[in-house]
């Protein structure tokens, strides 16, 4: 009896990697990407992809391994298709510290898609860019796809959403932007091809005049280059990247500002 129950411990104890590393086995059965160069099974397409079974699978495997990338970029996908997309972009974000290209991949089409993250097209490029590094087939083909899109409205003439008059935080909206508007506003005004932008203090000597020299993105996110002419110093060249939220204007330059739309 004693070497019976002996045995049954024995095998008990050996038994118990295989229940653990089942849970991961299930995790990649279930909820694998046939693109993902990490994966170890075949994977299933996402239409085939059953989220009611998968997301807790892939919950008990990240638990159990939580430094392995591809079941991390699982547990995403399966939470994106049970449409649990804040926790799909949790688990995505966690994969993507772990070096997952199907990661950065998802997370790039979902700024490029608009879901879940504010619509940003070089944000989206940016992601591909790394999942292409990481050797992933899909980041690979949606950088070329996106940036075949982005050379197409990369030009030289200001957006039509852009045209118009904006203000600074605590400034005030008036219809010109000359030298004694300038003492009251810290504004810009886009026409079709130029940009004028001015501080309270270049009132007595004109605003900027800054030409744009090369225009990326599509609404609402747009990247401008300009070669500007101040009143006051030397020319210069600027790259910066505006983001429009209803009659808001979001201008990332070393730091984020918001600007309002004037009244036409």
């Amino acid at each position: 009896m004693r070497s019976l129950k002996h045995l049954c411990i024995v095998l008990a104890a050996l038994a118990l990697p295989i229940n653990v590393s089942a849970q991961v086995q299930d995790c990649d059965r279930l909820a694998a990407s046939p693109l993902d160069p990490q994966k170890q099974s075949p994977g299933l397409g996402y239409s085939h992809l059953n989220a009611s079974l998968a997301v807790p699978a892939c919950k008990r495997a990240t638990e159990e391994s939580p430094q392995t990338a591809r079941l991390w970029f699982q547990y995403g996908r399966a939470l994106e298709k049970a449409n649990r997309l804040p926790d799909a972009i949790y688990a995505y974000q966690e994969a993507v510290k772990l070096k997952s290209g199907a990661a950065h991949n998802n997370i790039g089409e979902l700024y490029r898609d608009g879901k879940g993250f504010q619509k940003d097209l070089n944000k989206a490029e940016e992601y591909f860019v790394l999942a292409a590094s990481l050797n992933s087939p899909e980041g690979k083909s949606n950088l070329l796809a996106l940036q075949a899109q982005l050379k197409k409205v990369a030009g030289s003439a200001i957006p039509k959403e852009l045209v118009g008059s904006w203000a600074g935080k605590g400034s005030v909206c008036l219809k010109t932007l000359d030298k004694k508007s300038l003492s009251k506003w810290y504004g810009m005004v886009f026409t079709n091809n130029e940009l004028k932008k001015g501080r309270v203090s270049d009132y007595e000597i004109g605003p900027d005049l800054c030409t744009p020299q090369k225009v990326t993105g599509q609404f609402p996110s747009y990247t401008i280059a300009f070669d500007c002419k101040p009143g006051d110093d030397g020319p210069y060249t600027t790259i910066e990247k505006f983001t429009i939220v209803g009659d808001q204007l979001s201008i990332d330059l070393n730091g984020i500002t918001v600007w309002k739309r004037c009244p036409n």
